[in-house]
């Protein structure tokens, strides 16, 4: 169960975790509240009523969570689809020389730029280099193996190597 305008709004700002505890206080209310002065029978917890449907629930959305998704979406579409006017727009204000995963958020960003960096470190987490031609690819500083315990090269004499980026 989600409402157009707090789905819409969550795309974009972080929202404080005591308005995400409201608004699932008002979805349970409607569900367990009460109905001509009469308490609704509490048929299945909360916790059940938030798993997916193909696991038994209801499917409704734990909105912490869905917040950080729609945000992480946001972070996606920035490296991935760099034409969009907001891709260059944010590009050229917070990340003009280096890439979303490595700029820092300064003190005097956005509301919407500060809840998009509350949220990259989830993006990071789950993503992989592809190599393609390599060009690109810093094999000491991207994450590029899958199943590697660093996703980076892993060797004993790693420490000391002199080795530099390819460049053309």
């Amino acid at each position: 169960m989600t409402l157009a305008m707090p789905t819409y709004a969550m795309s974009y700002f972080k929202l404080p975790l005591k308005m995400c505890k409201e608004i699932s206080a008002l979805m349970a209310s409607y569900w367990w509240g009460e109905n001509n002065g009469k308490a609704k029978m509490h048929l299945c917890s909360w916790k059940r009523m938030t798993q997916n449907k193909n696991q038994g629930g209801l499917g409704f959305k734990d909105l912490v969570n869905f917040n950080r998704a729609l945000l992480g979406k946001q972070i996606w579409r920035l490296p991935v689809d760099p034409n969009l006017l907001i891709s260059k727009v944010l590009t050229a204000k917070y990340y003009p020389t280096s890439s979303i995963f490595k700029c820092k958020c300064p003190q005097n960003a956005s509301w919407i730029w500060q809840s998009l960096m509350g949220a990259k470190q989830h993006v990071e987490d789950g993503i992989w280099r592809k190599i393609g031609n390599g060009l690109s690819t810093d094999i000491w500083e991207d994450k590029w193996i899958v199943g590697n315990k660093d996703e980076r090269p892993q060797h004993p004499n790693l420490q000391n190597a002199k080795c530099k980026k390819y460049r053309t």
